[in-house]
């Protein structure tokens, strides 16, 4: 019987070289795209076939997809069905198994290929989209690149061009297995996930066209365990995280940031630091806001007076495309905060002259850098804020030295459980508050019925967004933040 695969390259450069030794038999690969279509290896030929339950036609012989032939020598051996790639053989094959009366016979059930899933999905989530209950998502440039790499897994590289109905629990089993030996349980966590989603979505929204009306297969598949090393491993790094998290405070939080503007302060021409990176580590030790999200704030979302407000503050709105929630989330902002987003913005304004771009405007206040190649307007990333503290230690450029030695190593993401545990451990403010500062849900909180209330009403602003408690624990923040810089002899940044 023969063997039904999809056909790849990989597969027709094995059946030449088999043919090549030779092959004791009879051997055939039946395509499981275009059942029609058979590779066989008799002897020392390799052949092309078109099969019907009638007739049995040779169209050609396999040829390498990377074979360097002159280009109208290489026509010529096409059109003369001689020598044929993996594509040339599925297209002649088409018009072939028709010119046979073939086409009178039932077709092939229609399957996407994995490759087609992959980047159909791709697309998908490249776009706002709305979930079955309403839920409103966001594109999000984090979980494309981790599904790019989750597809691009040296373990189901064979799969690109295998139907989906070929594909069935024990090959996405061992593609689990695999990924988690080769590159970690985080690696094979995130495939399966991922794959997961892929497949349930086709089935949803494409079950004829893809070709997956029968039973879930990939649902049967279970997450593996960690191996024992991995257990080991996470629960060191978990112990780390809450040794850093314990020994970090708002004093060594001032000492950064005294250090940093020292830093800033000293370089200068090429090595100056841009405006982004210097306001923007601010504005992340200010707000509390995860890695990368905090400084994609948008100009016309920064209120720098808000009437409902306390005088002298003002509101700043992150949009739901930039949350990791996808939920709209706003923060009030002190008089720091609000010094800090000038100076920004005066600071850039000036790097544009130099640059000889003084008509170029951004649409974020925490602008990245004035020219990008290829970027576009975009704001300073979470990346440029963990390479300056690279910086600050010594580990990147010219300078080699720690800048930072006697306070306890951190990451950004530090600075946040930093602000939560002020706000629990050093005010009279209720728990919740510190959830409600970092943007961790309370109990209780029902999203669909907070996203019903109009963003423009007084209801919106006190109950959805609980700015008046949000308001006191950035006075009780923003205050120790500066004093903390002050006593470590820092001057307000201007």
């Amino acid at each position: 019987m023969p063997e039904n695969l999809s056909l790849t390259p990989d597969t027709v450069k094995a059946a030449i070289a088999e043919a090549r030794q030779g092959f004791d038999g009879v051997r055939d690969y039946r395509d499981a795209g275009q059942s029609y279509l058979i590779l066989r290896v008799r002897g020392h030929t390799a052949s092309w076939l078109v099969k019907t339950r009638a007739r049995t036609l040779k169209i050609g012989t396999p040829l390498p997809a990377d074979a360097q032939v002159a280009g109208r020598q290489r026509q010529r051996a096409a059109a003369a069905s001689e020598t044929l790639t993996l594509r040339e053989a599925r297209d002649l094959a088409k018009r072939r198994w028709a010119e046979l009366g073939a086409s009178k016979a039932p077709a092939p059930p229609a399957s996407w290929t994995w490759s087609e899933l992959t980047e159909k999905y791709k697309t998908h989530i490249s776009d706002v989209r709305q979930e079955a209950d309403g839920t409103i998502l966001y594109p999000s440039a984090e979980t494309l690149s981790d599904v790019r790499q989750a597809f691009g897994r040296k373990a189901v590289a064979s799969w690109a061009a295998r139907a989906l109905t070929s594909l069935d629990e024990d090959d996405f089993e061992d593609a689990v297995k695999a990924i988690h030996d080769a590159n970690g349980w985080d690696a094979c966590r995130k495939f399966r996930a991922y794959a997961n989603a892929a497949l349930t979505w086709a089935t949803k929204h494409h079950r004829r066209a893809s070709g997956l009306s029968g039973r879930q297969w990939w649902k049967l598949v279970a997450q593996p365990p960690r191996k024992p090393d991995e257990v080991r491993q996470k629960s060191e790094r978990e112990k780390r995280l809450r040794k850093i998290k314990a020994e970090f405070k708002v004093e060594h939080l001032g000492r950064l940031l005294v250090e940093h503007e020292k830093f800033c302060a000293g370089r200068g021409g090429n090595e100056r630091i841009s405006p982004g990176v210097r306001w923007g580590l601010w504005w992340d030790a200010l707000t509390g806001h995860r890695r990368g999200s905090g400084t994609w704030i948008a100009i016309e979302d920064l209120e720098f007076e808000d009437p409902r407000g306390e005088p002298g503050w003002g509101l700043a709105t992150w949009q739901p495309e930039i949350m990791k929630t996808q939920d709209e989330f706003m923060l009030p902002i002190p008089p720091l905060g609000l010094h800090i987003a000038s100076c920004m913005m005066r600071d850039y304004k000036a790097a544009l002259t130099r640059a000889k771009l003084p008509e170029h405007r951004s649409k974020w206040v925490f602008a990245s850098r004035v020219i990008q190649s290829d970027a576009g307007d975009i704001a300073v990333s979470g990346s440029a804020l963990a390479n300056h503290l690279r910086n600050l230690r010594g580990l990147r450029g010219a300078n080699h030295r720690n800048l930072l030695a006697g306070i306890p190593h951190f990451s950004m993401h530090v600075i946040r459980s930093t602000m939560g545990d002020y706000v629990i451990d050093e005010t009279d403010l209720p728990p919740g508050t510190a959830s409600l500062m970092i943007n961790h849900a309370l109990p209780g909180d029902k999203k669909n019925e907070l996203q019903d209330l109009a963003p423009t009403t007084k209801r919106y602003y006190v109950q959805a967004q609980r700015i008046p408690q949000k308001t006191l624990a950035m006075a009780a923040w923003s205050g120790a933040l500066l004093r903390a810089f002050e006593a470590a002899g820092g001057i307000y940044p201007d």
